[in-house]
């Protein structure tokens, strides 16, 4: 049985492909969608609408970002319960057995075998979009940005988190530092320089596979998702988000390659 049937969406959708902006925007967890075949993977119903399968409100941000900024998006097409885009294929969380406590029971079982079958159905289809715009830049002399687009709960281990806006990155920083401090200069705005995740560590598989290794310019960008669940508010968030970047991404010097 196909893993993608009738009826269910593909597995990477492209949001103004040929944006004018030199920046490609990303958002491995824009979905909670599991197709199917795979049934609800043993979840109740509640959960599946909570944030253990997707970032609550990311979409949204992203097409909101990407038309005021004029950029390329790639959104996932599935829930990262089916596989995790942020995530090596030799990672063991790529596909989980458990999420923030819950029992993912329809990944109990899953052999190399159904990793490798989920892998060519959902994932290799996003990386290789992601990798086809970045070759169209390159085709034409340009090294574009990378902005992965993600949203955290507002709460954890039953401490609320402060931060509205999160900023991960680890040795890049031509965008990272400049966007901290021009979202800190917004009264009201609490932001987090690797807050509420830290990306000493690393900022996760897209972000290192397509931007870091490449030399690309980048930053990760976290939106707290109680700013973002509805419409209004990811339109909102948008429009700080665009007017810090503005600046940021017309620098001409900015798009180049460096490995640092």
């Amino acid at each position: 049985m196909p893993l993608i049937g009738e009826g269910d969406p593909p597995p990477v959708e492209l949001v103004n492909a040929h944006g004018s902006a030199k920046v490609i925007l990303t958002c491995d967890h824009a979905s909670g969608v599991i197709p199917r075949a795979l049934g609800s993977l043993g979840l109740e119903r509640a959960r599946l609408r909570g944030h253990v399968c997707w970032d609550i409100g990311a979409a949204e941000l992203g097409r909101a970002l990407s038309a005021m900024l004029d950029a390329p998006l790639v959104l996932a097409g599935y829930s990262r319960l089916v596989i995790d885009l942020n995530r090596g294929l030799d990672d063991p969380t790529l596909v989980s057995v458990i999420s923030d406590g819950a029992i993912i029971a329809g990944n109990r079982n899953v052999t190399a075998e159904d990793k490798a079958r989920r892998a060519d159905a959902f994932y290799h289809p996003y990386h290789d979009a992601i990798d086809g715009l970045i070759e169209g830049f390159e085709s034409r002399g340009i090294a574009p940005a990378m902005i992965p687009l993600h949203s955290f709960t507002s709460f954890l281990n039953g401490r609320k988190r402060p931060w509205q806006f999160g900023i991960l990155w680890r040795r890049d920083a031509r965008i990272a530092k400049p966007l901290i401090e021009r979202l800190r200069a917004r009264a009201g705005l609490n932001v987090g320089d690797n807050e509420p995740y830290s990306g000493r560590n690393g900022c996760g598989y897209s972000l290192e596979a397509h931007a870091e290794a490449r030399g690309l310019p980048h930053a990760l960008v976290e939106i707290r998702q109680d700013l973002i669940e509805t419409k209004e508010g990811a339109t909102g968030c948008a429009g700080i988000l665009a007017e810090a970047l503005a600046g940021i991404l017309d620098d001409a010097g900015l798009y180049r390659v460096r490995h640092f």
